[in-house]
């Protein structure tokens, strides 16, 4: 899948004004790559979904060797020459040609104002189509380029080009595959506001979704942010996570937010299974089940007079 960017809203701000600052926050982006790794070719709008192949129709195309230029047409056609309900279901994409050592692959930006594609892919998706040995761009990174120095120069150039703008730089996945809350074991970096407290969040979550009976028959009546707040907070807890993340392989950078990068292709699978079973398995395990819970405020009821 590559990189998907989630942004979030910092002050207020039209919709138009969270669509252009949409736009610079992906120029930052390409900038950062530009014409180092990245080579951009065409810019283009599109209804719906990114393709034809997609059910999506493309509406407008232009020139985009100078990014620059191109975002500044893009934002005054989705603006001024583009009724709302259609400007509202774009997709904007900066097509071109990615390049590590000898191997080029055709690739593209791209940022989703509408709402149905922004549920899956987030706010702005980085990406290439797979080539030899590349299934897709995560692994051309992992193998040509030094991510532990290369992610957080990344963010920061964006976290500062956008702090002017009314977004914020809310959780960044590099993924091979489509991230889901399902499935978080194809992860291969992670950037997320609330440091540890948001990593034991997505894998809970997931953990949730594996439908493990004894996981939801405790979990159903548990109030998550509770949970969560309560583990961040515990010194085992602590102690267990630094454990998995050296095991695993794992770096944690740390800041106001945290970096996880992983080493190896399998070390998220292998940090969720291990914090799943050392963490949130055995946090679960003494709590009361959902028919428990439900008999307890019965007898509460009966009980008051």
């Amino acid at each position: 899948m590559g990189i998907q960017i989630i942004l979030y809203q910092t002050k207020p701000a039209t919709y138009y004004e969270r669509m252009r600052d949409k736009l610079e926050a992906c120029l930052e982006m390409v900038k950062f790559f530009y014409k180092g790794l990245f080579f951009p070719q065409d810019a283009e709008v599109w209804f719906t979904a990114p393709s034809e192949a997609l059910g999506g129709s493309l509406a407008r195309k232009v020139p985009a060797k100078n990014p620059y230029e191109a975002t500044e047409i893009l934002y005054k056609y989705l603006k001024e020459e583009l009724p709302f309900e259609d400007a509202s279901r774009t997709i904007v994409m900066f097509k071109g040609i990615w390049q590590f050592n000898e191997t080029k692959l055709e690739g593209y930006f791209s940022i989703h104002n509408s709402r149905k594609w922004r549920e899956v892919y987030g706010d702005i998706q980085i990406s290439a189509y797979a080539k030899g040995e590349f299934e897709d761009i995560v692994d051309a990174f992992w193998l040509t380029q030094d991510m532990s120095s290369l992610i957080p120069k990344f963010l920061q150039t964006i976290k500062k080009g956008i702090e002017n703008s009314s977004l914020g730089l809310s959780q960044v996945f590099f993924s091979r595959g489509i991230p889901t809350k399902e499935d978080p074991t194809n992860l291969m970096a992670v950037y997320l506001v609330g440091e540890r407290r948001s990593l034991l969040g997505i894998f809970y979550k997931a953990l949730k979704e594996s439908r493990d009976p004894n996981v939801t028959i405790k979990a159903k009546p548990l109030n998550t942010t509770f949970l969560l707040n309560t583990l961040v907070k515990e010194k085992i807890v602590e102690e267990r996570v630094n454990k998995r993340l050296q095991e695993a392989m794992v770096v944690e950078i740390e800041s106001k937010s945290a970096l996880y990068i992983a080493k190896k292709p399998d070390s998220f699978a292998t940090l969720y299974r291990e914090i799943s079973n050392a963490v949130l398995k055995p946090a679960l395990e003494k709590l009361p089940k959902e028919d428990a819970v439900k008999e307890m405020i019965q007898r509460g009821l009966e009980e008051y007079r």
